[in-house]
């Protein structure tokens, strides 16, 4: 049974067990008698409508104790039966993706919830809409078929989440009204989807980039309940920019540092539980790619990003990079993988670049010195690469480095350079290496430290922690 019904259980059971001791105090009354009498038919009658094959047998023994007015059967049988219903809550937990290649900021979460027998776990993709420049909706979307097979997913228009009332709603994005490129519908905003659960929890569909990622807050987090980020450094680095975030949305500054200060947890990222996980065995190669254009090669990741293009506001430099991989085409072959949303984001905020980006990408198609990479799952690609070269201000980047392969990163003219201290053994900077130069090291290297770092996942930690809050009522 769900949460809310065992508390109407509960509520049930404290009626009788007040009910049996007025009768034993004023059993000569015939009014109190008759008033307990019906309140007894009326618990009973709601117990019964809830409770299980095993539940039902002590409903029948509790009627007969009740009837016998045994306040001492009476009352052991309803300590029973609380422990039933206790042991018998079905928590409803729901998660609210839109973008399919996004639902790796969820997935090890919804494992440890599925896996969980006090749990039902739901996956809910909700619909979304393209927008053009104005910002107005020109392309209704559901990504629902593109969700891993192993996933059972819900239709939105047949999920009534007004009634269900989840325990737990999980999203990775705030959604809400100021998204540029896309937009949900608005009972799915966070302000609304608070309405109709205990805990709305928000995981961030980009990996947090220590000294890199923008701590500043939006609106969102006062709705949600708990912002999770993957690391303490990370809520650290939020926390010191909590007087700025209330400023830039123009609201009391105590009260929101007060507000937001717990919600913020370091508890980890499903990222790098799917970067774990991942390898030849179970991630197939795409039949759409031609396996031939790497054989022999060193096969590079090419991470291409919106803020590539967005900061230098051109296409110069996926132009020059792709140049150099067209001209090392003997030994390198170049996996070419854009954000899944760069098209509907060129035509939303720079509309000028399309035709000129949908040019790079015909060229590169017809020129066969790669692959491109439309899968929903970027992880297949980080499989069947040697090494990985993109923009460090990037989700893919960073979660690239946990595969232990090398990558060479770099920073847009007008990104200020990150610390060096965020360096991690794996990755170069393209302001101490260029490509050609990395390219040379690769050709060198035999192989690369897989990096199998252990411990509980941390979908399971936060899953846990989750539950924890919902199972001891707890802020």
């Amino acid at each position: 049974m769900r949460k809310k019904t065992a508390i109407e259980m509960a509520k049930c059971l404290d009626d009788i067990s007040s009910g049996i001791e007025m009768i034993g105090n004023f059993k000569d009354n015939k009014y109190v008698v008759s008033k307990v009498e019906k309140i007894f038919k009326e618990s009973l009658l709601k117990l019964d409508s809830e409770m299980g094959n095993i539940g039902k047998e002590k409903v029948e023994a509790l009627k007969e104790a009740i009837k016998s007015v045994d306040a001492i059967e009476t009352k052991r049988l309803i300590s029973e039966i609380r422990t039933f219903i206790s042991k018998n809550i079905v928590y409803k937990v729901v998660f609210m993706p839109y973008k399919a290649s996004m639902w790796d900021s969820l997935e090890s979460i919804w494992m440890a919830a599925d896996k969980d027998e006090r749990c039902e776990a739901l996956v809910v993709p909700i619909t979304y809409y393209e927008l053009d420049n104005k910002r107005n909706p020109i392309k209704k979307v559901n990504e629902r078929d593109l969700f891993p097979k192993y996933v059972n997913t819900v239709n939105d228009e047949e999920y009534d989440l007004e009634n269900d009332l989840p325990d737990i709603i999980y999203i990775h994005n705030p959604y809400d009204e100021f998204n540029k490129i896309t937009r949900v519908e608005s009972r799915y905003y966070s302000y609304n989807l608070k309405k109709y659960c205990e805990k709305l929890v928000y995981l961030p569909y980009y990996k947090w980039i220590d000294g890199s990622s923008s701590p500043i807050l939006g609106d969102f987090s006062c709705f949600v309940d708990y912002l999770i980020l993957g690391s303490d450094a990370a809520v650290s680095d939020c926390k010191k920019h909590l007087s700025e975030s209330a400023d830039a949305l123009g609201v009391d500054k105590d009260n929101f540092e007060k507000s937001v200060s717990n919600k913020l947890l370091g508890i980890g990222s499903p990222y790098i539980d799917k970067v774990r996980r991942i390898n030849k065995n179970n991630t197939p190669f795409p039949s759409e790619w031609d396996a031939s254009k790497m054989n022999g090669k060193k096969v590079f990741l090419y991470n291409l990003t919106l803020s590539e293009i967005f900061n230098f506001r051109s296409l110069g430099k996926v132009k020059r990079t792709l140049d150099f991989f067209k001209e090392n085409r003997d030994d390198v072959c170049v996996i070419l993988r854009p954000h899944p949303l760069m098209r509907a984001a060129l035509n939303s905020m720079f509309p000028n670049l399309l035709a000129e980006y949908d040019c790079v990408i015909q060229e590169f198609r017809r020129d066969g010195y790669g692959v491109l990479d439309e899968e929903e799952n970027m992880y297949v690609s980080f499989v069947w690469s040697d090494a990985c070269y993109g923009m460090r201000r990037s989700s893919l980047t960073e979660l690239y480095r946990y595969t232990g392969k090398p990558l060479l990163v770099y920073d847009s003219d007008n990104e200020s350079n990150h610390d060096q201290q965020h360096e991690v053994s794996n990755m170069f900077s393209e302001r101490n290496m260029t490509l050609p130069e990395f390219l040379k090291i690769l050709r060198k290297n035999k192989g690369y430290v897989v990096n199998d770092e252990v411990g509980t996942e941390n979908g399971k930690k936060i899953h846990d922690f989750v539950m924890h809050k919902i199972l001891f009522n707890r802020g």
